[in-house]
């Protein structure tokens, strides 16, 4: 069960596939924890920072991963970062699945 909020989460406008959606993201869970516990059919493989099937592009916003490796300097410069280790930084993110 994902904790829900107040202080301790940030709001997330993801857009998959065409859809919008806003999400409350506790502030420690990773965001595709978050998005599969919203029955939110984001794409992952290994869940451990290592292969990037769940990368997406922040738009908005600040996150942080517990773990990356996969994602190099240029990628993390345009604003890539993996869904399954990515955790909110700011109150406020916006974040694409660009497939």
């Amino acid at each position: 069960m994902i904790p829900q909020g107040g202080a301790d989460a940030a709001q997330a406008t993801v857009e998959l596939d065409g859809t919008r959606v806003t999400v409350e993201w506790p502030r420690n869970t990773p965001l595709l924890d978050v998005l599969l516990a919203r029955g939110i059919d984001a794409p992952y493989s290994c869940r451990e920072g290592a292969c990037s099937a769940c990368a997406c592009t922040v738009r908005r916003g600040e996150v942080r991963m517990l773990r990356n490796d996969t994602l190099v300097d240029a990628d993390l410069a345009m604003g890539l970062t993996l869904a399954c280790q990515a955790v909110p930084v700011t109150d406020s993110v916006d974040i694409a699945f660009d497939q």
